[in-house]
């Protein structure tokens, strides 16, 4: 009787510990459950229904680093989904990221969204939304990668698991592409792979030669690293409040969020080669990004960037700590 007590003790403490970790298991959002999230979130933008979003009571939201209440900003102007669509996913932290095109308004805009998921519940979202092309000149970044369709192939890839880096290493990758630009006189670079290309706001910004450079320094012809040696980016004062709050690991993916202040003081830049260039920024500026690395063992191979010019020095209400 005493034994037959024992193993009914036994079995229900058991069931208990099962049941618990179930439950724990069950709360973890993986890939699909973290994509399936963003879609509904856009849906719930063009269909004008925050309502209908799974939030968290004390949910937070920003667009372009100002916080919002639900349902005003793209919330009223959304009015179709995009083609193009970047996921980028990291069921450890329960967040994902989103690079990809929205119609305003029936105008295509290019966006970096992020979203945390906790037990199943959206807690926090964030968006960086690039309504123009960054200069007078180019198309504006929506029509560009709507016109694309698709990003490229490497964002796309599996890392074998024996190949994967750690977390702590995709972001001091990541980290080292802002330390090798931000005031730098070109003596440090981050590791870049010599297919490296950079696109900002759907223009490819390096080794390209017959984009119509005029900095006087052809710096949109050299390569990844090359720009970072030539001492050329020193203009851009600081690069701060550096945030990594996505890391896909299965794909060598970073998704950070940065300020870029530019003092724009007329004061010469000292280039490697021996050239001098005056900055091209003329009046103090900030530029809010959103940069996606796609990091092939160990070398950034690929970047992806939204770029919204913002007050100077602004700051973000809620994330910059």
């Amino acid at each position: 009787m005493k034994k037959g007590w024992f193993g009914l003790l036994a079995g229900a403490i058991l069931a208990a510990v099962f049941s618990a970790s179930t439950a724990q298991a069950s709360d973890v959002c993986d890939r699909a459950c973290l994509e399936g999230m963003v879609n509904k979130f856009i849906a719930a933008m063009v269909a004008h229904t925050p309502e209908t979003l799974p939030l968290q009571r004390d949910f937070k939201y920003t667009e372009d680093g100002q916080q919002l209440w639900l349902g005003d900003g793209l919330f009223g102007t959304a009015s179709a989904p995009g083609n193009y669509k970047l996921y980028v996913s990291d069921p450890e932290a329960g967040q994902v990221g989103y690079i990809g095109t929205l119609f305003e308004n029936g105008v295509p805009i290019y966006i970096a969204l992020r979203l945390k998921i906790e037990y199943g519940l959206i807690s926090e979202a964030e968006v960086i939304a690039a309504r123009g092309g960054g200069s007078a000149n180019l198309p504006s970044a929506g029509k560009t990668l709507e016109e694309k369709g698709k990003p490229r192939s490497e964002f796309l890839r599996t890392v074998p698991e024996k190949d994967r880096i750690s977390r702590a290493d995709l972001v001091k990758i990541a980290n080292s592409y802002f330390t090798g630009l931000g005031g730098n006189t070109g003596h440090n670079t981050a590791p870049f792979a010599k297919t490296c290309l950079r696109w900002e706001n759907g223009t490819q910004t390096n080794s390209n030669p017959n984009f119509p450079d005029t900095s006087g320094a052809g710096i949109v012809g050299m390569s990844c690293e090359d720009q970072q040696k030539s001492g050329w980016f020193s203009f851009v004062t600081e690069i701060r409040n550096r945030r990594f709050p996505i890391v896909d690991r299965e794909r060598g993916l970073v998704m950070s969020f940065a300020f870029f202040d530019h003092n724009a003081r007329p004061e010469p830049i000292h280039m490697t080669n021996g050239k001098t260039t005056m900055p091209p920024v003329k009046a103090p500026t900030t530029l809010e990004i959103s940069e996606l690395f796609q990091i092939d063992k160990g070398l950034i191979n690929q970047v992806e960037a939204v770029i919204n010019t913002v007050p100077y020095r602004m700051k973000s209400a809620l994330w910059d700590k």
